[in-house]
């Protein structure tokens, strides 16, 4: 299970309990309260590095670098997450839960759970920094004839400061920052991890291909594959801060694999089913919303019933044929179909 699963990004935030254990600090965080409907607060990571930022001002005296920072990281996360609800609002769902962290939001959008919704809900945040960089690159040459460098650094958000040059002019000077952690974002949540967009996003691209729980065994696999031989190269720099990110990324990534497998592709997926028909659904307020919310379930029906016609077709061809006259796709989709059935079967036996 990884942090976006856990209690604190549901209901949390909450004060209650911070001292019952030296941990429950890091599921702390502190409420801004409710903007326009959104309920905003800041994590204890982005506290802790703004802290960091603070204590940096106290070493080099240089306040307004450090109070530029913070708040410019604040509006790049926050803009992130409103990115995510634009979208989220698109496709039919919902995201009324910001809990900023320097990543992004540790509450991920509520969407209908298919491939194509999801991947839509994830990828606006990113879309948002992607098009502020872009913005930024062309403001930046428009004005003062200068390209920004393209660092290809995931930590680039936590070392912002020393670009500070008061020579060049505040403006510039405040509008490379906010390149630079929008770029610093766009990198950071393409990786393939659920503490990130990318985990969701390269889940959502498989999904349709492998099914859901295929598609989060791979999602985990390609996180491990990575963050090992990353881990490595860091202890061989000796960077602290770059080791445990990438350790703590391996160990999120295997501990959800882990979890994954014990439940099994039966389990896994009718407690899915069964979560999501219990919980709050998204009830969007606005008329197009509500249509496009309709029109999803409408292509679900569609593509239920196409299905269901090629399952009798093939079943026909097995009854006059045999099993041996069926291709390679009509054997897997014999077999989906029948751990459809079996998911169904479980669900309707949990609900009684």
């Amino acid at each position: 299970m990884s942090w976006r699963d856990r209690d604190y990004n549901r209901d949390g935030g909450s004060s209650m309990g911070l001292f019952d254990s030296p941990w429950s600090i890091l599921g702390w965080s502190l409420s801004l309260g409710t903007w326009f409907g959104i309920r905003v607060r800041l994590h204890f990571w982005l506290i802790l590095a703004i802290i960091f930022d603070m204590a940096a001002a106290l070493r080099t005296g240089n306040w307004v670098a450090s109070v530029s920072l913070a708040g410019l990281m604040v509006m790049a996360v926050l803009l992130h997450e409103i990115g995510h609800r634009i979208t989220t609002q698109w496709v039919g769902g919902r995201h009324d839960n910001f809990l900023l962290w320097p990543a992004g939001g540790l509450v991920p959008p509520l969407s209908p759970p298919q491939p194509w919704p999801t991947f839509v809900a994830n990828v606006g945040g990113i879309a948002v920094n992607l098009l502020i960089c872009v913005g930024g690159r062309e403001l930046l040459w428009w004005n003062w004839h200068w390209l920004p460098p393209t660092p290809w650094n995931p930590l680039l958000v936590f070392s912002v400061n020393p670009f500070w040059n008061p020579a060049h002019g505040p403006a510039f000077t405040l509008l490379l920052m906010m390149y630079l952690l929008s770029l610093s974002l766009v990198l950071i949540n393409l990786l393939p991890f659920y503490w990130f967009d990318g985990g969701p996003l390269l889940q959502s691209i498989l999904w349709r291909w492998t099914g859901l729980y295929r598609a989060i065994d791979i999602t985990c696999i390609v996180g491990m594959v990575l963050a090992a031989p990353m881990t490595v190269f860091a202890i061989y720099e000796g960077s602290i801060l770059a080791v445990a990110f990438w350790a703590l990324l391996f160990f999120a990534a295997w501990t959800k694999r882990r979890d994954l497998q014990a439940q099994g592709p039966d389990g896994y997926e009718a407690s899915l089913t069964l979560s999501v028909g219990l919980r709050d659904l998204p009830t969007p307020k606005r008329r197009k919303l509500a249509r496009r919310w309709f029109r999803w379930t409408a292509i679900d029906e569609h593509r239920e019933v196409r299905d269901q016609q090629q399952i009798d077709a093939i079943l026909a061809k097995v009854h006059e044929h045999g099993l041996h006259s069926l291709t390679w796709f009509e054997k897997r989709a014999l077999r989906r179909a029948t751990a459809r059935q079996r998911q169904r079967d479980k669900l309707d036996r949990v609900i009684r």
